[in-house]
């Protein structure tokens, strides 16, 4: 089999040379390794975000050379990848390191020798492209991680290439609940260390944006599944809000998400006064100077969220079931990726989800561009420029909320908590 034939998109399971683990096998997989029996095989699997190989057998990994060595009995094979879940991104792929795997017979004099042998799984993954920004780091690693890794009940090590410090040293608690074995910084290897398993996963499990599809593999997960473990891995006390639980001298909580740089909401104060008066408890933060481990309590012990769109509304997920997320949409005709990014996830996290599109009059826009700019006039003309069009042209916005307007929407989210507490 040529070696380019692995990465065509369109190869399939067809070629008598290919392993291809059904859906089903994925799901057991983890179980068979436990019991010492791997198979010699390679799987490549795409999924809507990412390509992934999970590999079973003699396999030897080269970090100085960013080389995996497949001993098998089936020949001379290699192939390229890229252990990232953006696939179809090339602007985020261009940033990640690519791995050569070669396939090649137990009895080639070239393949090296194992200095280090490991008993249990490894998982390779890069932190690169848009790693540091909160909701990439969920979307394109933390799910997939979990994805990934949680069958193996922490028996798994994670070999992480174009290593981003600061994102592991913010995430260690996450990853030391998916693993107990010591990270690797897989690029940093010494010249001739070779690690040595039976069992690697070339890349991450990504289904879309944000989300879970438990029909897609590995099969079974769900996104409640994913906050749950959230839960438990930072020890928050609250998991679920319960009609029982009821108390006329408690105030729901809320916490208004209030941007620095971009998408602000210009009447802060006076969307506290509002809410206040509302019987709500308000909490004004946006995270980011704050330890995860600390504003993930302190999202726990709200009732309900409230922010623009954007990569702080990702703290919902620490949010315990039955509480209110509440997504202020710019203007800009933008409610189709802020529907794509939260209002089809919120739900499958057993939360409620409200939003509020922000009107032309809400925001600075008008104070940039006249009333008959082609931006205002037709904002889908701008949308087919691309992403970064986009971004310029409306992502930039300010908002003043229309209180009278908007104070519909916290009645609602209201009248849903107030029911829990």
């Amino acid at each position: 089999m040529p070696g380019d034939k692995l990465q065509d998109d369109n190869f399939t399971a067809a070629d008598e040379n290919l392993f291809c683990l059904s859906s089903a096998k994925i799901l057991h997989r983890a179980e068979k390794l436990r019991k010492g029996v791997p198979k010699e095989s390679i799987c490549r699997l795409r999924v809507p975000k990412s390509i992934l190989y999970e590999m079973d057998g003699d396999i030897r990994v080269d970090g100085n050379s960013s080389s995996i060595f497949w001993a098998n009995s089936k020949g001379n094979e290699s192939l390229k990848v890229k252990p990232f879940p953006r696939n179809c991104d090339p602007f985020a792929m261009n940033s990640v390191r690519e791995f050569s795997v070669k396939s090649l017979p137990h009895e080639n004099g070239s393949i090296p020798q194992c200095t280090s042998n490991h008993s249990y799984p490894a998982i390779i993954f890069a932190t690169a492209a848009y790693t540091g920004n909160f909701f990439h780091d969920f979307t394109d690693l933390l799910i997939p991680l979990y994805l990934t890794a949680h069958r193996y009940h922490r028996e798994v090590q994670f070999l992480i290439t174009d290593i981003r410090q600061s994102w592991v040293e913010k995430y260690i608690t996450f990853l030391k609940n998916l693993s107990r074995y010591e990270i690797i910084n897989i690029d940093e290897a010494q010249p001739g260390h070779i690690h040595c398993y039976k069992s690697i996963t070339m890349g991450l499990y990504a289904h879309r944006e944000f989300t879970i599809d438990p029909l897609m593999p590995p099969l079974g997960y769900t996104f409640a599944d994913f906050t749950d473990f959230l839960r438990k891995s930072y020890s928050l006390e609250r998991h679920i809000l319960r009609k029982h639980e009821k108390s006329p001298l408690k105030r729901p909580r809320l916490l208004l998400i209030s941007r620095k740089w971009s998408r602000k909401i210009l009447n802060v104060n006076e969307t506290v006064t509002i809410a206040s008066d509302l019987g709500f408890e308000v909490i004004v933060m946006d995270g980011g100077d704050v330890p995860l481990d600390k504003f993930a309590q302190i999202v726990n012990s709200c009732d309900l969220i409230v922010g623009v769109h954007g990569a702080a509304l990702s703290h919902m997920v620490f949010l315990p079931q039955n509480a209110v997320v509440i997504q202020i949409i710019p203007w800009g005709r933008l409610e189709g990726f802020c529907w794509c990014d939260y209002a089809f996830t919120v739900p499958k996290a057993k939360l409620k989800y409200l939003e509020y599109q922000i009107s032309l009059e809400e925001s600075t826009l008008l104070s940039k561009y006249p009333r008959d700019h082609p931006y205002i006039q037709d904002p889908f003309a701008v949308h087919v420029k691309g992403w970064f069009v986009l971004k310029d042209v409306y992502m930039d916005q300010d908002v003043t909320l229309d209180l009278q307007r908007f104070r519909g929407t916290l009645v609602e989210a209201y009248e849903h908590v107030n029911e829990y507490q």
